[in-house]
C-alpha cells in the first residue's frame, strides 16, 4: 500500500478538521480534492458524478502525467460521512489486481439501488459484488443483525459477515488499552482493501452523522494495526464524518473527536509503511 493519502471533501467537513494538515494549517500533507461544487453526490452518485469525481481524481492525482488510477487506489483515502461511502465502489474500480474486501460499517450497505442502478451509500457493497471482477471475497464486520437479516438471502450469503465478539478477544476484561486489545482477522489469501465507517464506534467516543455501533475507537485502531501487519493491504478508505450543519449534538466536540481519529488512524497507516507522515 501506498503511503500518500487523498480527502474527498464532499460536504466540506474536512474544512473544518486539522488532521491532514501539517503544523495545524500551514501546508498541506495530502491532496485534498475539493468536490463540494459537485451535484449528484450526497447518498447517490449519478453518472455525471462520477465522471467529475474521476476527472478531479485524475487532474489531483497526475496532471499532465500518464494516468494510472490503479496506483492511486492503492493509497489511503478519506471520504467524508457515510453518506459518501460509495466512493469505495468507486476507488475498487481502479484496483486492477484480485483482492479480499474487508469492510467495518455498522449497515452492510448491500441493499438494492433506489433508482434503477444509481449507486448509492446504501448500495455500495451489492455493487462491488455485482459488477467488480477484481473482487474475491467480502467481509463485513459490525453490521447490525437486524439489518443482515433484512437482506435477500441470496445476498446475504454472498459476504462473511462478523460481530464485535468474532474479531475482538477478550471483550470481559473492562479495559480499552491498545495492549490488552486481542484480535483475530478474517481469513482470506488475497490482498486486502480496508473500508472504515466510522459508525461502527460507539457514541461514547465519536459521533457521525448515523446510527452507530458498539465498537470502541481504541479497537477500531488495534484491529487496523493487527490487519496491517497480518495481511497485505493495498488500500484503505476511512468515512464516517459528522455533517457539517448536523443538530442534536455538540458539533464542536464532534469534529474535535472525528479530527483525532482521523489523525491516530493516518499516523498509523504511515507508520506501518515506514514514513515520516510530515513527509508525506
Amino acid at each position: 500500500m501506498k503511503a500518500e493519502f487523498s480527502v474527498f471533501n464532499f460536504s466540506g467537513i474536512y474544512d473544518e478538521e486539522s488532521f491532514y494538515r501539517v503544523d495545524k494549517g500551514s501546508s498541506f500533507c495530502g491532496k485534498v480534492l475539493d468536490l463540494k461544487d459537485i451535484s449528484g453526490t450526497n447518498c447517490l452518485c449519478d453518472d455525471d458524478a462520477k465522471a467529475a469525481i474521476k476527472k478531479a481524481v485524475i487532474d489531483a492525482e497526475y496532471g499532465e502525467n500518464p494516468v494510472n488510477l490503479h496506483a492511486f487506489a492503492n493509497g489511503i483515502h478519506f471520504i467524508d460521512s457515510g453518506n459518501y461511502h460509495y466512493m469505495s465502489a468507486l476507488l475498487l474500480d481502479m484496483v486492477k489486481e484480485p483482492f479480499s474486501l474487508v469492510v467495518l460499517d455498522h449497515h452492510p450497505d448491500m441493499q438494492p439501488s433506489m433508482f434503477g442502478d444509481i449507486l448509492s451509500c446504501g448500495s455500495w457493497v451489492k455493487n462491488v459484488l455485482d459488477t467488480n471482477a477484481n473482487v474475491r471475497d467480502v467481509h463485513v464486520i459490525g453490521a447490525d443483525r437486524k439489518l443482515i437479516e433484512e437482506l435477500d438471502e441470496a445476498d446475504r450469503c454472498r459476504v462473511h459477515f462478523y460481530d464485535r465478539e468474532d474479531v475482538i478477544l477478550g471483550l470481559g476484561n473492562g479495559s480499552d488499552d491498545a495492549g490488552s486489545i486481542r484480535v483475530r482477522l478474517p481469513e482470506t489469501e488475497y490482498p486486502v482493501y480496508l473500508s472504515i465507517d466510522k459508525d461502527v464506534i460507539r457514541t461514547d467516543d465519536l459521533r457521525t452523522n448515523w446510527d452507530q455501533g458498539e465498537f470502541t475507537d481504541s479497537e477500531v485502531l488495534e484491529f487496523t494495526r493487527a490487519l496491517l501487519t497480518g495481511r497485505k493491504v493495498i488500500g484503505v478508505d476511512i468515512c464516517g464524518e459528522c455533517a457539517p450543519d448536523q443538530e442534536g449534538i455538540d458539533l464542536e466536540r464532534a469534529i474535535a473527536q472525528n479530527d483525532q481519529f482521523n489523525w491516530d488512524i493516518l499516523k498509523l497507516l504511515a507508520v506501518n509503511n515506514s514514513v515520516n507522515i510530515n513527509e508525506i
